[in-house]
């Protein structure tokens, strides 16, 4: 999907990511949080992907417990809760679908951020509405930009700490006629008895407080001064202008026109079925939808195709590429 025209991912993500929201089916939500799943560990790779499913895994887990505590529901009472109200097992059911709900939409949403990139987005919106551009673009690469301050502001201070910490050292080493003490160090007796010292570990923790609030804040003013800076740029460049001419690289291909008659036809054929009540399900007061028939399996199926398209292209694209590389 990386491959294809900005209009196509902008369609494609636009359609999937509003299904992920509306369809509220449990055999739609499986699909959809599947199949972000597993597109997510090709994006990403195992170990990064790894790493964001812990997040969304918790937010999901917060979520299905949160909603039976203040959500009560439902005609199937289980049993009472502390406060007097009643544990309804239809309420468990919306948690669990809208825990399930949330974690599709996060992880395509985390799809969308590494493929609609800023020259995409600006090159979509550009011409119609160059400020929401501009906006857009700035807001999906926030979050990236921000890692990789953060990992450079910590490695600096990191090495500032650790330069200081060796000259406290050698000045400590040195007695007061200017000659290098033996031993090192002197080692208080509550350090070698192992005591901690309450005074000392709450300097340590108001300092690594004020470390933690530092980097903050130059993490803050640097993203600040980037952005200014980044917007003078584009005025400086006559973006947004009248009668501004716009380079780019992107051409609207023979794949890109099959993929749009896809999209068109698989989509259009769920958001009929949809309207048709083959995706209908319904949590309040009891809990029922539609079930497995004819029309509605080939509906599921549908979806199904829609979701795993892009997973499938980029498997199809390394097989490819590694019969190509044998071959060769």
């Amino acid at each position: 999907m990386e491959q294809h025209h900005p209009i196509i991912n902008l369609i494609y993500f636009g359609l999937v990511i509003g299904c992920s929201m509306i369809f509220l089916h449990p055999v739609c939500l499986l699909i959809s949080i599947t199949c972000g799943a597993a597109y997510t560990i090709i994006m990403f790779g195992t170990k990064r992907a790894c790493k964001g499913f812990i997040g969304v895994f918790i937010l999901m887990l917060l979520t299905a417990l949160i909603n039976p505590t203040f959500s009560h529901q439902g005609v199937t009472e289980l049993c009472e809760l502390p406060g007097g109200n009643m544990l309804t097992l239809e309420s468990i059911f919306f948690g669990i679908g809208a825990a399930f709900m949330l974690g599709a939409t996060l992880l395509w949403f985390r799809i969308v951020s590494e493929i609609l990139t800023a020259d995409k987005i600006v090159y979509l919106f550009g011409r119609t509405f160059p400020v929401l551009g501009l906006l857009l673009s700035m807001i999906l690469g926030f979050i990236p930009k921000v890692r990789r301050r953060y990992a450079e502001i910590t490695m600096c201070r990191g090495q500032e700490q650790r330069i200081l910490s060796l000259g406290r050292n050698e000045v400590s080493d040195v007695d007061n006629n200017g000659e290098k003490r033996k031993g090192g160090i002197h080692k208080t007796s509550d350090a070698v008895n192992g005591r901690c010292d309450i005074k000392s570990l709450i300097i340590r923790r108001i300092g690594f407080v004020r470390n933690y609030i530092k980097t903050l804040s130059i993490l803050v003013t640097w993203m600040l001064e980037d952005s200014v800076e980044m917007g003078k740029s584009m005025r400086g460049r006559g973006y947004g202008l009248p009668g501004r001419t716009q380079f780019t690289i992107y051409r609207f291909t023979k794949r890109d026109a099959r993929m749009l008659a896809f999209i068109l036809l698989v989509g259009g054929y769920v958001i009929i079925g949809s309207a048709r009540g083959a995706l209908s399900w319904y949590y309040y007061p009891v809990t029922y939808g539609a079930g497995i028939e004819a029309y509605s399996v080939s509906v599921y199926i549908a979806y199904s195709l829609l979701c795993v398209q892009p997973v499938a292209g980029e498997l199809l694209r390394n097989v490819q590429f590694k019969r190509r590389k044998l071959a060769g």
